[in-house]
């Protein structure tokens, strides 16, 4: 058995999303229900949680909800305003 460390993953490429969805994400979030960011946020800490506070994709440190990029808080948003009934369920 080597002892050598393994190889580490490639760093995924830089992306830089289209301004108009940087201007979508910000309207979302300028105009959610705080209901709504509430729950987004508990389902990133939720998924925090899972991974060990690390992305599931590159490894790195998850920051705190209200410091991730707009598309982020924005896409958890999304997902808070799809499934409220579900999350609702599940909130203890």
């Amino acid at each position: 058995m080597s002892n050598a460390p393994a190889p580490s993953k490639p760093s995924a490429p830089a992306y830089s999303p289209a301004p108009e969805l940087v201007a979508a994400a910000e309207r979302a979030l300028a105009t959610a229900n705080p209901a709504h960011l509430d729950t987004a946020e508990r389902m990133y800490l939720s998924y925090g949680a899972v991974t060990d506070g690390r992305s599931a994709v590159t490894g790195a440190v998850l920051p705190p909800f209200r410091e991730c990029s707009v598309l982020v808080r924005a896409g958890w948003l999304a997902a808070a305003r799809v499934f409220p009934s579900t999350a609702a369920a599940y909130e203890s």
